[in-house]
């Protein structure tokens, strides 16, 4: 047993058949297209109301979170500003929802990805939605407990690198980013000779996040990164608040929370390779660093519990729409 009923190989498989309004007035990101009303779905989403699994997931996937529980109750859903962030999700104020509901969907919380598959393995969690496979030290964990995750793609993501605005970088290739990240590029004037920008403050995130572990898979190379603790930033949300602040910075993240849920004012997203990160560049896989968000269970849950039921309703038609409804870009056609 290896932790994972189908990983590495499995994963493969599946997804090679796979193919793959606002209380603030935000705007919506610009490539974002709102969808009509996604179908009538065949599942009973009365039965998960009733006996709702415990998610967990990555700090990412929280709004995805929401939406989905939106729909299993049958409440609206919108974006605003709570809590200090600067876009979040929440049931619609201006609508009379059960206060009980309003209350379990707005509760809803996610530790981190990590942590995500430790609650998982360790019977804390029925579903997560993570932003990424899990890592060795996770599979080991799930095979010494006698664990195996069944995980399926469920939306894409990307891998993005972020800058202050007032920087006027316009690219970026994969061979200059692994040198910055091992220290062999220290200047931004060795990236563009006529940037005065000056040195490199190059953010990065700690090893058990998310981002962390796909900026290792997908650009690394297996080649090591700079160690400078004074530079490692623990959350999502303070790596993008620290460039904003920083002419000098460059740091990483996922699209779906530098664009969705943490659009910083000063900040901008780097084209890689000449390709800009974009949903229409994410959902034709031309933009080069792409990742899978995965939805997962517990191999050995039964068929009929409202975890695989929530699961595999994700993963129609009418799932796929309430994916793309979050801001996330589907994994499977919606009208096939």
């Amino acid at each position: 047993m290896n932790g994972c009923s189908w990983w590495p190989l499995g994963v493969a498989l599946l997804i090679g058949l796979l193919g793959l309004g606002s209380l603030t007035d935000v705007d919506t990101p610009p490539d974002f297209a709102p969808v009509p009303p996604p179908p009538v779905s065949v599942v009973n989403f009365e039965q998960i109301a009733a006996d709702y699994p415990r998610v967990d997931g990555s700090t990412s996937t929280l709004p995805l979170a929401k939406f989905v529980a939106c729909r299993v109750y049958g409440v609206p859903c919108i974006w605003g500003e709570f809590f200090g962030e600067p876009r979040w999700v929440s049931t619609d104020y201006t609508v009379e929802i059960d206060q009980a509901i309003a209350d379990k969907i707005n509760n809803l919380s996610h530790t981190t990805t990590h942590d995500a598959y430790v609650n998982l393995i360790e019977n804390h969690a029925d579903l997560i939605l993570v932003a990424r496979l899990p890592s060795q030290e996770e599979l080991e964990l799930a095979e010494a407990n006698g664990v195996e995750m069944d995980l399926r793609p469920v939306a894409l993501d990307a891998l993005v690198f972020v800058v202050n605005s007032a920087n006027p970088i316009e690219n970026l290739t994969l061979d200059q980013i692994r040198a910055v990240y091992t220290g062999q590029i220290t200047d931004w004037s060795e990236l563009d000779a006529s940037s005065t920008v000056g040195v490199i403050n190059a953010y990065r995130r700690d090893a058990q996040s998310g981002s962390q572990e796909l900026i290792e898979a997908l650009v690394m190379q297996d080649q090591t990164m700079i160690d400078l603790p004074d530079m490692m930033i623990p959350t999502m949300g303070g790596l993008i608040s620290m460039i904003n602040e920083d002419p000098q910075g460059l740091g990483y993240s996922v699209y779906y929370y530098a664009t969705f849920i943490y659009p910083a004012e000063a900040t901008a997203l780097v084209p890689i390779e000449g390709v800009a990160p974009s949903s229409a560049n994410i959902a034709a896989r031309d933009y080069p660093l792409i990742a899978e968000v995965y939805v997962g269970v517990r191999a050995d849950m039964p068929t009929d519990s409202t975890a695989v039921m929530m699961r595999d309703w994700l993963l129609t038609p009418d799932g796929q729409a309430t994916v793309i409804e979050s801001g996330y870009v589907e994994v499977l056609p919606v009208n096939p």
